[in-house]
């Protein structure tokens, strides 16, 4: 099994050198990222220094130190990008994949960098992502052409953190900052074949620069070949920041140790029984489902036919006030009333007028209603005795590039009609109305090679019941590819 930080490993004991690492990683973006388009703001030179920098370190450290110094900074001299959405790394300007915050400068980094940096990693571009995060593709205009996914060029990669995933299955980078919504670590990585770990609310830190994503739907982490280097990551970057409204949960072990365990935490697990309404319908997410089900079964889980008591559509439609409100505010502050139509997609500006025509008291019953929601949720594990929740990502395998383009000039219609995103993604947006941890395990690969995620849920604060279900999984089943 291929770890990111083994390259840190490999680093430290001058079997390579982090100038060599990362000239690889820059080699193969420029040869194959004319095609894919995943990686923005490639900045060499920073790359370059911060490569040399751990060289001349790992120079002078005697070889008690460089151990000391790999229990800090697991990821030392690792490359590695970050979302282009308003994020701020000192060095690396940003467009939130949009005209209208292109080339926005940034003089410090955010709370997560700056602990992506504590970590060691060699933080050099920033990777492609859908028009403000708003949408399950990556085809943002401003990129000059869509991220193209590297299975099959003909697919979307997935979004919002399309680019995330698409650098690691194009083999740019091994890990890759992403951020989750509405489902945009767990899509992209279904459709990459990748492991996309979306943490609990109040896990990760948001603070200035970066801000209380979308009421809190919004979360950070990685996307990574491995539950692994999902869980170091998570263990060097978890922790609310000073002033977040949102309280951190709190683990007596590291994720790492999670990782590794043999303890069964999940015993119990729910599936969506056949005759609900919900039960995916296309053949290659039922085949998928099913194949995880006995997979689980295998392994001595018991499995369950039932689910909460929740139509995923009412869910969906409670979120849109919150989403496209947060989205339009960012929107707002930039223009000051000036026009920003020649700006942004159809979608986009459909969007922005959308929440203008909300009112205070439309956010607060959406509001209202998702906090009953969640409650409806939390309480299914209780009342069933239910560890996890299993769901497809995705009604479909990866979409062709085009399908879900922000082009439909009606908001709603976009994502709510009969061809709407919610017809492709209805499952990936309770996890983050109910701030639970969930991810995406890749499981299964389509007779065409195109490949599909399963993801599992856990109630709030229960990222370690996930990572431990991940981890058992990929090492007694194992992931496809």
């Amino acid at each position: 099994m291929k770890y990111a930080h083994e390259l840190a490993r490999k680093i430290a004991a001058k079997q390579a050198s982090a100038t060599e690492v990362f000239s690889d990683s820059l080699r193969k973006i420029q040869q194959h990222d004319p095609e894919i388009n995943c990686m923005v703001y490639v900045n060499e030179e920073l790359g370059l220094a911060n490569a040399r920098s751990v060289d001349a370190q790992v120079q002078r450290l005697s070889p008690d130190e460089i151990t000391r110094l790999l229990e800090t900074q697991p990821y030392l001299g690792v490359p590695f990008a970050v979302k282009d959405l308003g994020f701020g790394v000192k060095g690396l300007p940003s467009t939130s994949g949009s005209e209208l915050f292109k080339d926005t400068d940034w003089q410090s980094d955010s709370e997560l960098v700056r602990r992506y940096k504590n970590m060691g990693l060699n933080i050099f571009a920033r990777t492609t992502t859908s028009e403000l995060g708003t949408s399950p593709t990556t085809e943002a205009p401003v990129y000059g052409g869509p991220t193209r996914n590297p299975k099959s060029l003909q697919h979307s990669a997935g979004g919002s953190s399309g680019g995330a995933a698409a650098a690691i299955a194009a083999g740019f980078v091994e890990v890759a900052h992403g951020g989750d919504g509405a489902g945009s670590i767990r899509i992209p990585a279904s459709n990459c074949g990748l492991y996309g770990f979306k943490p609990s609310r109040g896990m990760m830190p948001g603070g200035p620069q970066k801000g209380e994503g979308w009421a809190g739907l919004a979360v950070d982490h990685v996307l990574s070949r491995t539950v692994m280097d999902s869980a170091v990551i998570l263990d060097g970057t978890y922790g609310a920041d000073i002033g977040c409204q949102y309280m951190n949960p709190t683990f007596s072990e590291s994720f790492e140790s999670v990782a590794r365990s043999t303890h069964m935490r999940a015993k119990r697990v729910a599936f969506l029984p056949p005759s609900h309404p919900y039960y995916p319908k296309h053949k290659d997410i039922q085949a998928a489902y099913e194949n995880f089900k006995q997979s689980l079964l295998s392994l001595g889980v018991e499995v369950k036919e039932l689910f909460p008591a929740l139509d995923l559509r009412a869910v969906v439609a409670c979120m849109l006030p919150l989403i496209s409100a947060n989205a339009a505010h960012a929107v707002m502050k930039k223009t000051a009333g000036k026009p920003f139509d020649q700006q942004m997609q159809p979608t986009s500006v459909s969007m922005v007028r959308y929440a203008d025509n909300l009112s205070a008291i439309d956010y607060a019953s959406s509001m209202e209603k998702m906090n009953g929601f969640s409650r409806i949720y939390g309480s299914f594990f209780a009342d069933h005795d239910i560890d996890l929740i299993a769901l497809p990502v995705l009604a479909a395998p990866p979409a062709l590039i085009g399908e879900y383009a922000a082009n439909n000039p009606d908001y709603i219609d976009y994502r709510l009609g009969d061809n709407g995103i919610f017809s492709y993604s209805p499952y990936t947006p309770l996890a983050n109305l109910a701030g639970a941890p969930a991810a995406s395990l890749p499981v299964h690969l389509t007779a065409e090679g195109l490949p599909i995620g399963i993801q599992i849920m856990a109630p709030i604060g229960r990222d370690d019941v996930v990572i431990e279900a991940s981890a058992r999984y990929e090492r007694e089943i194992g992931f496809t590819s």
